[in-house]
């Protein structure tokens, strides 16, 4: 059901209630009120349930489970099976991968929105990523990742992957042996911009060169690609330019002003 359709809709029901509570309304009153309570309506920010749980259960650091359950990959999948355990006894379906963990080391990149219903309705096979269990009989059997790891190369644990390596090792290698899904850096994540206010240094009202300088003073390589791009290397006939209507070299790169 469209917006549009929804607020006619109660304008049509605050009208109607009107008639019956008082007779004729001021038709233009019950108007004004309807506008304004869906005006107020539209002001409030909406906030997805399922991302602000996600965010919370990110931040979560789980006890690290020591031991685990030594045993091959099929008898994994038949003690699941006899458990009656499968992809329909997810506890949740969607996950935000942003665990302080990862971001002790670098924190260069968002985090991944991880669909955990949708790669397990795919895969069918809880253990392709819970490949082990606690050997503790209370835990549960399929603990989160961050749970088995954690900080990478612990020395009470030395066979154990850190977390970051896990998520990439897993997902990765699935995606490249089923060739589907992402295995570069930004097919998962987006890179994360720094705050520029304490990056940048300039004082007062700086001149546009002393900007640019500015800029040039951390992405110089990116300043040196820029000098090879269309932006600045537009060339070609100007023909409200007098003496340039046939030049086809006049252009930023040349002959324009503003080439700084």
């Amino acid at each position: 059901m469209t917006r549009k359709l929804l607020r006619v809709m109660l304008i049509l029901m605050l009208f109607a209630l009107a008639v019956l509570t008082a007779g004729t309304p001021d038709i233009p009153q019950a108007l004004a009120a309807a506008t304004a309570g869906q005006t107020a309506g539209e002001a409030a920010q909406w906030i997805a349930p399922d991302q602000e749980a996600a965010v919370k259960r990110a931040q979560e650091v789980v006890p690290f489970v020591a031991g685990v359950m030594d045993e091959c990959r099929l008898c994994r999948q038949q003690r699941l099976r006899d458990a009656g355990l499968g992809v329909k006894d997810q506890e949740h379906s969607y996950y935000l991968l942003d665990s302080p963990i990862l971001k002790k080391l670098e924190d260069r990149y968002e985090p991944v929105r991880f669909m955990h219903a949708k790669h397990a309705s795919q895969i069918q096979d809880c253990a392709l990523c819970h490949h082990y269990r606690p050997l503790d009989e209370s835990a549960s059997e399929t603990v989160r990742c961050s749970a088995c790891h954690q900080e990478p190369f612990n020395a009470d644990h030395p066979e154990r992957l850190g977390l970051k390596a896990a998520y990439h090792q897993q997902c990765t290698d699935c995606h490249r042996e089923m060739n589907q899904g992402p295995v570069d850096c930004i097919g998962c994540h987006t890179k994360k911009v720094p705050d520029h206010s304490d990056l940048v240094k300039l004082e007062g009202q700086p001149e546009p060169s002393q900007v640019t300088s500015e800029c040039l003073r951390c992405h110089n390589e990116a300043g040196e690609d820029m000098l090879s791009t269309a932006h600045w290397l537009w060339k070609g006939p100007s023909p409200y330019t007098m003496k340039h209507r046939k030049e086809v070299e006049h252009g930023k790169a040349t002959t324009a002003l503003n080439n700084f």
